[in-house]
């Protein structure tokens, strides 16, 4: 007795979409690993200097870099809608000028942390406490930051409070009149400031990439245990019941 052809090809299309799934999820555990062990080498490593002079983002991606300069607290932004343990705020985003460069030098882009937002008025600027004079700050370097997709330009909302939805280098260093380097420093070090700086870790969800595998893999397992008994083993025996035992000669 064959099985039914449409129940199996169902089955056939649900195991191979579940199995996929698993698959993906199983690849994005492995992405995941891979840039925690990045993320872990680079903080064990001597961090790089960096200063006014030009650097390599692509050579500083993911690095530890160190820099000392001061703060332009008027040509700070906040990135909207970034929220902390379920609390809308912003990330606070400065242009640092490097110690012992002139104003026209580049500035490097550090991502200070978070702050929460007025929870009446969204476009208000919180109040943000910016060191007045020289700092050290460590962090890891990004050749590019991780961002929602808008419409309109970048330095929109600049002219409008200095809150962003997202932040471009070029729009925002014609916006605020600075050279800035092609890399924005995600800031690690403690400063007394009241800034959040507990960054969701890259390599963060493994274990959660995991589960959902094998949740997709036990689907299609079931699929196919689904398929075994009511299309295969289910009308044996229903055959066999109607055609009685067999008869000896």
């Amino acid at each position: 007795m064959r099985p039914p052809l449409i129940p199996t090809l169902a089955a056939a299309a649900a195991v191979a979409l579940t199995a996929s799934l698993g698959t993906w999820q199983l690849r994005r555990a492995d992405e995941k690993a891979a840039l925690q062990a990045a993320r872990d080498a680079a903080l064990a490593d001597v961090p790089v200097a960096v200063d006014a002079r030009p650097v390599d983002a692509r050579a500083l991606d993911g690095r530890r870099v160190v820099l000392r300069g001061r703060f332009d607290a008027t040509r700070t932004v906040f990135l909207d809608n970034r929220t902390r343990r379920g609390v809308a705020g912003f990330h606070v985003l400065a242009p640092l000028r490097p110690e012992g460069a002139d104003p026209d030098a580049p500035h490097v882009m550090v991502l200070r942390g978070w702050i929460a937002r007025d929870p009446v008025d969204r476009a208000r600027v919180p109040a943000l406490v910016t060191p007045e004079g020289a700092v050290r700050v460590e962090g890891l370097a990004a050749a590019e930051l991780a961002q929602p997709i808008v419409l309109g330009g970048a330095d929109a909302g600049a002219r409008e409070g200095r809150i962003l939805q997202r932040y471009d280098p070029a729009e925002y260093a014609a916006w605020a009149g600075l050279a800035v380097q092609p890399i924005v420093v995600r800031q690690t070090s403690a400063l007394d400031d009241g800034l959040a700086r507990d960054w969701a870790e890259p390599g963060g969800g493994v274990d959660r990439h995991l589960g959902y595998a094998f949740q997709w893999f036990a689907m299609a397992a079931a699929v196919v245990a689904l398929w075994a008994w009511f299309a295969v083993i289910a009308p044996r025996r229903r055959a066999r019941a109607l055609n009685g035992p067999p008869t000896g000669s």
